[in-house]
């Protein structure tokens, strides 16, 4: 038996439509959230994910509940203006429905994947929607998430968009790392296989261009669509002066 581990598609359907297509024989599929913000083809993500919900566990995100319910997101401070913006058009593009589906997600979920007991969330399981746990936590920490999660075959979180995966006693962590948005300097997109009791790490290479071209006509701010294809071209690298503030322009008497 076979499962997918996906996490952080963020509105890149060429990224997610790759992952799908390099898993074609896959039928039972674990999302753990953020299916939206940040990425400019919003309806197709979450249209997939609504129409596979019934094959798999679809948990909600920070960015999924602020975008269902209107509310804020609690990004990190790099990232405020950018999701800021992007969840306005968002907003404007999905249908009711889809908003709807979003709203009514669950964040966190155990759940069985074969005879393996598991737990999933997006952040962590003390806290499902917002926490960030970097790979290089105290080993305490991880014990401490594990007991909340009650001590499960796996866990599987997102958040970060890190890749991690590491054994603590008989719970197997997992983070697939992010679909749609890396931030480990690979951009390519990442995500896991659950296979018989085994979890891989994969990545798979997409069309980032045509990710980026997908932004054009949405309105957004030049400095604003510049640091969002920086992040998708380079995995990750957002320079300072891209969200603090507007480049300065140049001006001719």
């Amino acid at each position: 038996m076979k499962a997918l581990i996906l996490s952080d598609i963020h509105g890149n359907w060429p990224a997610l439509r790759a992952v799908l297509e390099a898993e074609s024989d896959i039928r039972q599929f674990i999302c753990l959230g953020d299916l939206v913000n940040y990425g400019p083809l919003p309806i197709e993500c979450v249209s997939w994910a609504k129409e596979t919900s019934s094959t798999g566990i679809f948990l909600q995100g920070n960015h999924d509940r602020a975008v269902g319910q209107d509310t804020d997101p609690h990004c990190s401070t790099a990232y405020v203006a950018l999701a800021a913006a992007t969840q306005r058009f968002t907003e404007q593009l999905l249908t009711p429905d889809l908003k709807e589906f979003l709203a009514c997600l669950k964040p966190s979920a155990h759940f069985e994947i074969g005879n393996s007991i598991c737990f999933g969330c997006h952040a962590t399981p003390k806290d499902p929607l917002y926490h960030y746990m970097p790979p290089n936590a105290a080993v305490s920490l991880w014990e401490s998430e594990v007991i909340v999660a009650q001590h499960p075959d796996f866990l599987f979180f997102g958040h970060t968009h890190l890749t991690f995966k590491n054994r603590f006693r008989r719970t197997l962590i997992v983070n697939p790392g992010s679909v749609g948005q890396p931030k480990d300097g690979d951009p390519r997109a990442a995500y896991a296989i659950w296979e018989n009791g085994d979890v891989k790490l994969r990545r798979v290479s997409y069309n980032v261009e045509e990710t980026i071209r997908a932004y054009e006509g949405l309105g957004l701010e030049p400095h604003i669509e510049s640091s969002l294809c920086e992040v998708l071209r380079t995995g990750g690298n957002l320079r300072a002066e891209h969200y603090h503030k507007p480049p300065t322009k140049t001006t001719h008497d």
